[in-house]
């Protein structure tokens, strides 16, 4: 059992900016003031516009994340290994999140009573020369002339096993089990559960006939180099543009942040393609 200390603690609140996201934020505020934690309120966008790391990151031993897939991502970024994330849902994609939660207020009573379960999710990083940015879902990279096929040489090595994949085509993803259902289930990937602890390496739109993902180890390393100028998003936003034959490359140094459950399971194949449905 898990067991926050009242009244010596810190917290801080993130949330989608809207009135509904608002709301529930305010509620989740209010519960964790009355429990003696020291609150701190922050948008999504709060913390996308940053321009230097929040010191006192470190301090907080309590997360929430209020929105959706996007906000529990930043959230996992800034969040300390240390530290407890509550997912709380409001937003169109939470794959992330359980469903049919109690109410915030409820929610917050219980992770604070030390009732629940502890997910550990795995969190890699991505360099480009100097530069290096966390990811929790994927790294995407495409060429800069949109529309135009280049050439693409992937390479990944672990314990007893390595290879290479070149091909042509408009890119490739290099996605995590938990963020398997976003971009490369779109590109025809594998579905994996967050559980098991693998990267997924999914072309985009190859020109070679047959060309399908490669799943690799968890501590597998990988590097992706393209013969045109690429660009390289990271969880969704823009990392670094790689000029031609430069690569960037994934070491496969794993971290984690642990991440409050109220189920001992969840269905995945429900969260991530309920989302999905057809829209008429």
């Amino acid at each position: 059992m898990f067991l926050l200390c009242r009244g010596s603690n810190k917290a801080l609140v993130v949330y989608k900016p809207t009135a509904e996201c608002a709301e529930l934020a305010s509620a989740a505020g209010r519960s964790l003031k009355s429990n003696g934690i020291d609150v701190y309120m922050l948008t999504v966008d709060d913390i996308s516009a940053l321009k230097e790391p929040l010191t006192w990151v470190g301090e907080l031993d309590f997360f929430v994340s209020v929105g959706g897939d996007g906000t529990f991502m930043r959230v996992s970024k800034i969040a300390s290994p240390t530290s407890l994330i509550l997912p709380y849902p409001c937003g169109r994609r939470n794959v992330y999140y359980e469903r049919e939660l109690p109410p915030i207020d409820k929610a917050i009573e219980i992770a604070l009573s030390g009732d629940f379960f502890l997910e550990l999710l795995p969190i890699y990083s991505v360099y480009y020369e100097h530069a290096c940015l966390r990811f929790v879902n994927d790294v995407v990279v495409v060429s800069k002339d949109l529309g135009k096929v280049s050439r693409y040489t992937v390479t990944f090595s672990s314990i007893l096993t390595n290879g290479v994949m070149v091909f042509e085509g408009d890119g490739v993803i290099i996605s995590t089990s938990g963020g398997s259902g976003g971009h490369n289930l779109s590109a025809k990937g594998p579905v994996i559960a967050s559980t098991v602890e693998t990267l997924v390496i999914t072309p985009m739109n190859p020109l070679q006939v047959g060309l399908t993902s490669i799943v690799v180890p968890l501590l597998a390393e990988v590097s992706v180099s393209a013969k045109n100028k690429a660009l390289v998003y990271v969880d969704g936003d823009f990392f670094t543009e790689i000029g031609e034959g430069r690569k960037i490359s994934i070491p496969g140094d794993v971290s984690y942040v642990k991440i409050i459950r109220f189920k001992p399971s969840r269905n995945i194949i429900r969260a991530v393609l309920e989302p999905r449905r057809h829209v008429f």
